[in-house]
């Protein structure tokens, strides 16, 4: 198989996978689980796939890489041009998880935040003196209206 054919792969699978992660943005925004699930399911399909077209153009090409070829005056405007897509989506893709991954944090505290108000602030079991605390726990669940 040609590189620039091995080349092209990769390009379709990173745009699919930078696509991917525009939903799983989307996806972390509406706070829709069922969607987020689906996705990290795909994300999978497409990193396994990257790892194929990358194990196919070593064992095709091993060693080779764009540097190379320019330096050996062997760097075709095509094969330039994938090369200078590739880095774009890469730079695409780590961006976005970046962002995603923040967003998982901040949905992350924001939940953790709302089982603690839910379960009220806890009470060691003793107090200061080494006895036992016997006051009841006011929690937001335990409350009676």
């Amino acid at each position: 198989m040609e590189l620039a054919a091995l080349l092209s792969q990769q390009i379709h699978v990173l745009e699919n996978l930078l696509a991917c992660l525009e939903r799983e943005k989307a996806a972390l925004i509406k706070e829709d689980a069922k969607t987020l699930l689906d996705i990290i399911e795909e994300k999978k399909n497409y990193m396994g796939l990257l790892d194929q077209v990358e194990k196919k153009r070593e064992e095709i090409y091993p060693g080779l890489n764009l540097t190379r070829l320019k330096e050996a005056g062997l760097l075709t405007d095509e094969l330039k041009e994938a090369g200078e897509r590739i880095r774009e989506l890469v730079k695409s893709i780590e961006e976005l998880q970046e962002t995603n991954q923040l967003l998982t944090r901040q949905s992350l505290l924001y939940v953790n935040k709302m089982i603690s108000i839910l379960k009220g602030s806890q009470k060691s079991t003793y107090d200061e003196q080494g006895k036992l605390d016997q006051e009841g726990k006011n929690t937001f669940l335990d409350q009676s209206i």
